[in-house]
């Protein structure tokens, strides 16, 4: 159809309007080109691979973008990096003050005379925009984080709303306040800026001689955010959904009474059963194993929210992990030595690795694979999907730790083939 006649018209009729033939000619010509341009790019961006990130806020959904850059557009460059030391300081800020905080609801005094001083700074200043670009506020940071207190606080955290990487560029306080600091990529990977609205990259990726074009957009996971999701809905390959897997002893920041880890299996359902993504697949990222490590070495069990809804979740201490689940956990974060002594038919283990960590990680996957078989159903639906309503899409679970470099490596280079696959698979291709 000519693209003039939508409007009821002719084009012959629409360049009447024009003072000489001469200008008629030239507007008909521009109007040819836009028209040429404009069909151009809509071939182009149906080449293009979308794929849409989704999960809760804090979920590592941003990480994993950061990582896609690093590995396939050449990572960051010496401006990216400085402009990224404002947000570093800011996320020292936030955690040191969240902390100080915290130990006043906990009833945890401070063990050092010092520290005191530093308190009274940091109360005082907490509102200042500013202050944690200063030296001042550095020796107060570094004062503050090595007082037992402080630690004791920070052992507790999961009873209060924390950021991740608060441990990390706490530790970190002395080299981000030298002079000549650039942020290294772990640096960059680690620091947390909250997603407010649709962030969208694009690189290519080789596959078969060819270079196959990937658009990936990354949208904010807080509830409020959530209402943009459907903007980007539209010609989507497939859903990479973030979980984190230490989520299960921690609340939502927006909302204090509800456990994130159940609110990622409620929106993965959403998502699953989301009659507008019934035809996209999905591709399931266990993520931020390296959280969960730490937690149960602290002690931290997901018995306590298994018992807590007894309804939803099956029993965690009768649960075993068969042995094939338990490699297949290991390979996703195994050396190169490591999968050698696989390839020779030797066994391997990760003596540095606590047994629940695979037990844990390999029950939450079992929960999420629960909503895939229809096997749990968090909530009421008015209408009932029979079993013909996911023939058209799979899920496929990965462990991953969006910090990780190499494990993200190796999993993107697993999914590739397959987000191509589905691709094609759904204009009919193949």
């Amino acid at each position: 159809m000519d693209v003039m006649s939508c409007f009821g018209r002719s084009c012959d009729e629409h360049f009447r309007h024009y003072i000489n033939p001469d200008e008629a000619k030239r507007a008909k010509q521009r109007d040819k080109e836009v028209t040429r341009i404009l069909k151009d790019h809509h071939k182009q961006e149906l080449k293009k691979l979308k794929i849409l990130l989704l999960g809760t806020g804090e979920s590592g959904k941003s990480t994993i973008t950061k990582q896609m850059k690093i590995i396939h557009i050449n990572g960051f460059d010496m401006q990216e990096k400085i402009e990224k030391i404002a947000d570093i300081k800011r996320n020292i800020k936030e955690s040191i003050v969240v902390l100080v905080l915290a130990m006043q609801q906990l009833g945890i005094s401070l063990c050092s005379k010092e520290s005191y001083t530093s308190l009274e700074f940091m109360l005082k200043e907490a509102g200042n925009p500013m202050i944690q670009h200063t030296k001042e506020f550095a020796t107060h940071v570094r004062q503050l984080w090595s007082d037992p207190g402080v630690q004791e606080c920070f052992s507790r955290s999961h009873e209060f709303q924390l950021i991740d990487c608060a441990q990390y560029f706490l530790d970190k306080v002395e080299e981000v306040y030298n002079d000549d600091y650039v942020p290294s990529d772990q640096d960059i990977l680690r620091c947390r800026v909250v997603t407010t609205a649709i962030q969208n990259i694009e690189f290519n990726v080789p596959d078969g001689g060819n270079q196959v074009r990937f658009s990936v957009f990354d949208v904010g996971g807080q509830q409020g955010e959530r209402k943009k999701w459907i903007q980007v809905f539209d010609s989507v390959a497939v859903i990479l959904f973030m979980v984190d897997c230490g989520s299960f002893d921690t609340t939502l920041r927006e909302d204090p009474t509800k456990n994130r880890l159940l609110e990622a299996l409620e929106i993965f359902e959403q998502v699953w059963k989301n009659r507008f993504l019934r035809n996209v697949s999905v591709l399931l990222f266990l993520n931020k194993i390296d959280v969960l490590a730490e937690k149960v070495a602290k002690g931290r069990c997901i018995a306590e929210l298994v018992k807590k809804y007894p309804h939803i979740f099956p029993d965690f201490d009768s649960f075993t992990a068969s042995n094939n689940e338990k490699n297949e956990f290991l390979d996703s974060f195994s050396t190169t030595e490591e999968k050698e002594k696989k390839k020779k038919g030797r066994s391997y283990s990760r003596p540095d690795l606590h047994p629940d960590v695979v037990k844990t990680a390999v029950y939450i996957k079992h929960l999420f694979m629960k909503i895939v078989k229809g096997e749990i159903n968090l909530q009421h639906r008015s209408t009932k999907q029979d079993k013909e309503w996911h023939t058209h899409h799979s899920c496929e679970y990965y462990y991953t730790c969006a910090v990780d470099t190499n494990n993200i490596q190796r999993v993107l280079n697993g999914c590739r083939t397959l987000i191509i696959r589905k691709h094609l698979e759904r204009f009919g291709i193949i």
